[in-house]
């Protein structure tokens, strides 16, 4: 089976009223335009072209009871999203048990977990720079953004930061401070006001913070943010974010690859329910250095993101005049989206479509290969099994 995929964005506050429809030629809404899912889960059903089903009913109906492993997005932040963590598959599958069990709606705000799956993710810039906040920074480095904030702070900053600096002088000092940051009754909202003035006065800073400030107000989440690392992903870089590392998408278009999970731990940022207590179990409290995702060539135009998911394999294709992707291995189901140009779709059952930008192909893993052809880029994911 090959059929054409196509779905709606979804309207969440972060999202851009300009980066989707000018890029893939998507006709704006007026609203923000903040995602567009392809794949089976139910959170935004992803619909067949030509069919009044979407793709998780059509497989569903064809006997098939078990859904995709990942989910494949269009992320397009226009305003920051919250400081989130995922859960590993242990924490997940008792943490939906556990909220099951104390008969809390899967609709509830105060839900954790929507599933009982892990969600490693990974983001690839399609915009030409992609800012984010990824893991949290070494200790040191910390330290010398609060000593820098403490020679201009208020005389009530200068001694949270005084208590801060000290903590993160101990083995635990990371986990205490950020802890600190979303449940000290001393960060309020004054307190991150003289937060945000104090940054204006520091280079490093201002740039983060005023943002920040700018879509979140006096949200104690900026000053859970200063622990964190802050990169800057250039057009088609990529980094890879495991469950447990804290993270926070700011702005920018690009293509997300994750487990099909709806799984979110928020830590700030956000006006969305946040549960202190479980973040605390789902965050790996460890300093980190967050690196790009290295990318190995199969083949001209094809090349693979050595990210560690058993569970599928994620590609960058490009195919122009001077070279075609034939007769590809087809280990499982897969998803083609079109990023730019058009990408000629077909397998190995002599089923072919053609895809447009922001358009998507599923192949059915019964086919033995399948090929790509056109004049265009985009990205593949594959099932393992």
């Amino acid at each position: 089976m090959l059929e054409k995929l196509t779905n709606q964005a979804l309207d969440y506050a972060w999202g851009s009223t300009t980066l989707i429809s000018d890029y893939f030629g998507i006709p704006a809404t007026g609203e923000p335009m903040a995602e567009i899912w392809f794949g089976t889960h139910d959170g935004s059903p992803t619909k067949v072209v030509g069919l009044d089903s979407s793709l998780h009913t059509l497989l569903d109906a064809q006997g098939r009871s078990s859904r995709l492993p990942f989910l494949l997005k269009i992320l397009a932040a226009g305003a920051p999203l919250s400081i989130q963590a995922h859960p590993n598959p242990e924490q997940a599958i008792e943490g939906f048990a556990r909220e099951n069990d104390a008969g809390i709606p899967i609709s509830a705000s105060h839900r954790n977990y929507k599933d009982d799956l892990a969600k490693p993710e990974q983001i690839v810039a399609l915009s030409e720079s992609f800012d984010a906040l990824v893991g949290f920074a070494d200790a040191r480095v910390v330290i010398e953004k609060f000593e820098e904030l403490q020679e201009v702070a208020s005389t009530e900053l200068k001694t949270l930061l005084t208590k801060w600096v000290s903590w993160l002088g101990e083995q635990d000092g990371i986990r205490k401070v950020f802890l600190d940051t979303l449940t000290s009754a001393d960060v309020t909202e004054s307190l991150i006001s003289d937060l945000v003035d104090a940054a204006e006065q520091c280079p490093g800073l201002v740039d983060l913070v005023s943002y920040l400030n700018t879509h979140h107000g006096l949200d104690r989440g900026i000053a859970s943010a200063l622990l964190l690392n802050h990169m800057t992903l250039k057009k088609g870089e990529a980094v890879f974010v495991p469950a447990g590392m804290p993270h926070a998408y700011l702005s920018g278009l690009g293509i997300e690859i994750m487990l099909a999970s709806d799984n979110v731990l928020r830590g700030g940022l956000t006006p969305k329910h946040i549960d202190v207590e479980e973040l605390s179990k789902v965050l790996v409290f460890e300093a980190t250095d967050p690196m790009l995702t290295s990318t190995k060539v199969l083949a001209k135009g094809l090349s693979r993101f050595e990210i560690p998911t058993k569970e599928f394999d994620f590609y960058s294709v490009s195919v122009g005049s001077n070279n075609l992707l034939m007769d590809l291995n087809l280990p499982g189901d897969a998803i083609v989206l079109c990023v730019s140009g058009a990408l000629a779709v077909s397998n190995s059952k002599e089923e072919r479509q053609v895809i447009n930008p922001g358009e998507a192909a599923f192949i059915s893993g019964d086919a033995r290969t399948f090929s790509v052809s056109g004049n265009g880029t985009g990205f593949i994911a594959v099932s393992s099994n």
